[in-house]
């Protein structure tokens, strides 16, 4: 059996061809003391003395810096995944519409008029220009109300004959709307002087009523005649008993008495009617179609 070997400075195992201590650096060929004391090596019962490798670690140490390092990395981790999610969810929410209302709202325009507003003397005509955008649609009243997406819908000029307040908004596909633009219109139509002649006054006693020209007139007019515009919008004239009554058909615009006169030899066809500051003219051509012309505008006859 190979006898072991021991650095006699530090007690280290040596290996048999070992000269210098690996641990501590011991000449294990030095010349060796003849005391006994200085010399343990020369001491056959001397139990070697074996010291720990100052390299070495206790287990428990090593397993609480791993503990301690898992908790730093962990504590890191769930950090930086909040943080990352919370950065995450706050983007979302600023540059995310929050589906309620994603169109945006815009400036639009009120719209503009042709005529301008003030008095005058004549039947008049006023066109609604529309401001720029798209899809852009007028609604407009001529009662003085405010418009709505419920009002007419403007498509073609208005005829003005008697004082109106027009009042109208424009609205694009999106719902923005404009400001409300509003313009007050005074029509004062000049009278009429009455002329002395038969045919444009009432007739004589001695006159037989139905073959004169102003009597025709009046039975061509008498009921109630209804003008449509492209948009919908409604008037109507009834004639009745000398009152003229101008509505369209919840809101009564005008009711008062009229007189009439009518064109020689237009057979009973042609004629004015004058109520207050109002002045129509009126057109019974062609005969026949249950139809008449008012300032111009085709009325159909209302049953």
């Amino acid at each position: 059996m190979e006898r072991l070997h021991f650095c006699p400075q530090c007690g280290t195992k040596l290996e048999p061809d070992e000269r210098f201590c690996g641990q501590c650096g011991y000449d294990t060929e030095a010349p060796v003391s003849t005391d006994p004391h200085e010399n343990p090596a020369t001491d056959p019962v001397a139990p070697p003395v074996l010291s720990p490798s100052p390299q070495a670690k206790p287990a428990g140490s090593q397993k609480t810096a791993i503990i301690i390092l898992a908790a730093v990395l962990g504590a890191l981790f769930l950090i930086g995944g909040g943080t990352l999610i919370w950065f995450n969810l706050s983007g979302g929410l600023v540059s995310k519409p929050n589906g309620l209302n994603t169109a945006t709202s815009v400036t639009i325009e009120p719209p503009s008029y042709s005529l301008n507003e003030g008095s005058y003397t004549a039947t008049q005509q006023v066109e609604i220009n529309k401001p720029t955008g798209e899809d852009i649609v007028v609604y407009f009243t001529l009662d003085g109300s405010d418009p709505s997406v419920s009002a007419s819908v403007y498509s073609s000029p208005i005829v003005l004959n008697a004082t109106t307040t027009l009042k109208s908004i424009a609205v694009d596909k999106n719902g923005n709307h404009s400001g409300i633009k509003t313009a007050t219109y005074v029509i004062n139509l000049p009278q009429q002087a009455a002329t002395p002649q038969p045919a444009t006054t009432t007739p004589a006693a001695t006159t037989d009523p139905a073959s004169s020209e102003w009597q025709q007139f009046e039975n061509n007019i008498n009921g109630t005649w209804k003008w449509t515009d492209s948009s919908g919008f409604t008037l109507y004239y009834q004639f009745s008993g000398g009152m003229l009554l101008i509505t369209d058909g919840g809101n009564d615009y005008y009711y008062d008495s009229y007189r009439s006169t009518v064109s020689t030899g237009s057979n009973g066809t042609v004629g004015t009617v004058y109520s207050g500051d109002h002045q129509l003219n009126i057109d019974c051509n062609p005969m026949g179609d249950n139809g008449i012309y008012i300032d111009g505008y085709y009325c159909s006859y209302v049953p």
